[in-house]
Parts: C-alpha cells; sequence; structure tokens
C-alpha cells in the first residue's frame, strides 16, 4: 500500500515480524550519531521472508521508502511520544503504509482507529491477555462501535463472554497466525 491508501491496518506477514528483537536507533541519534550505515548492513543480511524491526524517534519514511527499493514491505505504528516501531519484511518491497496513531493498553495489545472501526491487535500476547484486552476495550464503547479483533486464532473462549455482554462476530476473516474478526453490539 502507499501513503494514500485508505486500507490500513496489520498486514500478514507482521506475525513473522512481531519474533524479531528491536533494533532501537534512538540511543544512537541521542549520542549525535547515524545510524544509517548499521541499518543498510542489517537488511542486507535479512533472507527472504525475513524481517527487521526498527524503533526510531519519528516515522523514518525515507529508510521505508529506500528499503522498499531493496524489496522490503513496511510497517510502522506510533508507540508513544518519540518511539515509532517499524516493521520490515523482505518480501518483494509491495507495500508500506502510513503512520497512524496507535495506543498500547495494559496488557500490550496496540489499538488504533480506522474507517471500518476500532481495531485491536492481541497476537502475541500469551493468555489471557487477549481476552482481558478485548473486553476492556468492549466496556466502555458506544453502541454503534465496530471493533476489529487481530488474533492469531479463533478465540473460542472469548465468543460466549461476548454474547453475556451483548455483543457478537459479525465477520471472520481467516489467514495464518492472522484472523480478523469485526464485532458488533446485537
Amino acid at each position: 500500500m502507499d501513503q494514500g491508501d485508505k486500507a490500513a491496518g496489520p498486514p500478514a506477514w507482521l506475525a513473522v515480524a512481531l519474533e524479531v528483537e528491536p533494533f532501537d536507533v534512538r540511543p544512537i541519534l541521542a549520542d549525535g550519531e547515524d545510524p544509517f550505515s548499521r541499518l543498510m548492513e542489517l537488511a542486507a543480511d535479512i533472507a527472504d521472508c525475513g524481517a527487521l524491526v526498527v524503533d526510531a524517534p519519528f516515522n523514518p519514511s525515507p529508510l521505508r521508502r529506500m528499503l522498499a527499493n531493496q524489496g522490503f514491505s513496511s510497517y510502522g505504528r506510533k508507540l508513544a511520544a518519540a518511539h515509532w516501531r517499524i516493521y520490515f519484511h523482505r518480501d518483494g518491497g509491495s507495500e508500506w503504509e502510513r503512520g497512524a496513531e496507535v495506543t498500547v493498553g495494559p496488557e500490550g495489545a496496540a489499538s488504533w482507529r480506522e474507517e471500518d472501526g476500532l481495531h485491536i491487535d492481541v497476537r502475541k500476547l500469551p493468555p489471557p491477555g487477549p481476552m482481558v484486552a478485548i473486553l476492556r476495550l468492549i466496556e466502555g464503547l458506544a453502541a454503534a462501535e465496530t471493533v476489529v479483533v487481530h488474533h492469531e486464532r479463533m478465540p473460542q473462549f472469548l465468543i460466549p463472554e461476548l454474547a453475556e455482554r451483548g455483543w457478537r462476530i459479525d465477520r471472520v476473516v481467516e489467514a495464518f497466525a492472522n484472523v480478523q474478526l469485526w464485532l458488533e453490539r446485537e
């Protein structure tokens, strides 16, 4: 996707990148040094379908475009003030998306707003983190709100909890390690 694309959100390959330890360029930049050559070395060592994760104080759009030309797709999120996490995946450089404001809840789930609703990514959270994060999110939402859950698998134990709270799963899209659920109030 390009910067003008309105369809944002986690790509399916993000599940692979979540396993990679981030390379944090913030201390390097704070010391007045340029991390560019080290980033290029790290990128050169990434095999096909491999991932590189970079923590930066801003959305490094020039780096993202440069690595896209070298065959990397990227996905970035603002985690806090002066803290962006950019995930790179060597897959031919088919997509890179615009930045988005994201909040991280107490369980570690990231959430952000898109045109189709409020998204929450609970992949890689240990149980019962995904269920707790989802239930915490829906508790204070307006009746017309749609929640899009990004999960590693179909959360069977969540379904009766949603029903008790007057919510239902409206739509499901399943892919390897990336199940998306659209939740709506009854």
